[in-house]
């Protein structure tokens, strides 16, 4: 198997890739950060979301296997000491693959993807922004910003806003506001809204001002009127272990690690 590595450099000592390299190669496997088949992620969740990043052009046929050196991993089902068991196990039924479908976002001629969210916002005044849904006005929305997620990133920047966490067994997208303006003369829905996953989203008005957010990157050059939202047919392929399960995983995360 063709292994990339992408390390969280800030949380390892400098020997630390060619131990994990001569450990793979031990196995039968070649390092390849190019063309990989795998790619081990060693950090936490904005690793993972960079990683993403890098191999986002032939994302689909890459297989993440996310060991966590991060505070927080909510995409990792491994630490370092499961290398070796990890290594013997590949392409075997002990390890189960999961795919998600990423969060398409057009951009007037550009096209961004993410895992988590995307969020427009405007820090200088009040977000104007017409909301459609599947071709259907919903509202008017005037506040600090929107933000669109998928089921996995019902629990990242989503969650903060007291959106819905969705289980990542559920294929969904999401839609929440970041700080409405609600008043005798303004108003909207305010609260979180979860679609079904063949939805489209698309939010018009003058967007000469904003701010686009996607996982952790930042573009702030649009000058487009119109953005729309859809889950893509671009997908991750996470390994995780056979007895991975969601809510534990919600209470480790959030909640406590007992």
């Amino acid at each position: 198997m063709k292994i990339g590595l992408f390390i969280k450099y800030e949380v390892v000592d400098s020997s630390f890739e060619e131990k994990v390299s001569n450990v793979i190669c031990s196995f039968g496997h070649e390092i390849d950060n190019l063309n990989p088949e795998y790619v081990f992620v060693f950090g936490g969740d904005g690793t993972f979301l960079k990683s993403v990043q890098k191999y986002i052009e032939h994302i689909s046929s890459i297989k993440f296997v996310c060991f966590n050196k991060g505070k927080v991993g909510f995409f990792s089902s491994f630490v370092e000491e499961d290398l070796n068991d990890v290594l013997s196990k590949l392409n075997s039924l002990e390890l189960k693959v999961n795919s998600y479908r990423l969060l398409e976002s057009k951009i007037g001629e550009e096209t961004l993807y993410s895992v988590n969210e995307t969020r427009i916002e405007n820090p200088f005044h009040t977000l104007l922004a017409e909301v459609y849904i599947d071709g259907i006005y919903l509202e008017t929305f005037r506040g600090n910003g929107l933000v669109v997620s998928t089921s996995l990133g019902s629990t990242a920047y989503n969650k903060s806003l007291s959106g819905a966490c969705v289980s990542k067994e559920i294929e969904a997208i999401q839609l929440n506001e970041i700080a409405p303006i609600n008043n005798c003369l303004y108003t909207s829905l305010k609260n979180p809204l979860v679609l079904p996953s063949n939805s489209h989203i698309v939010f018009k008005g003058d967007f000469s001002n904003i701010v686009i957010g996607y996982d952790h990157l930042v573009k702030s050059d649009f000058n487009g009127k119109e953005i729309e939202f859809f889950l893509s047919d671009k997908v991750i392929n996470v390994v995780n272990k056979s007895d991975d399960n969601y809510i534990k995983k919600l209470k480790e995360t959030f909640i406590d690690r007992r």
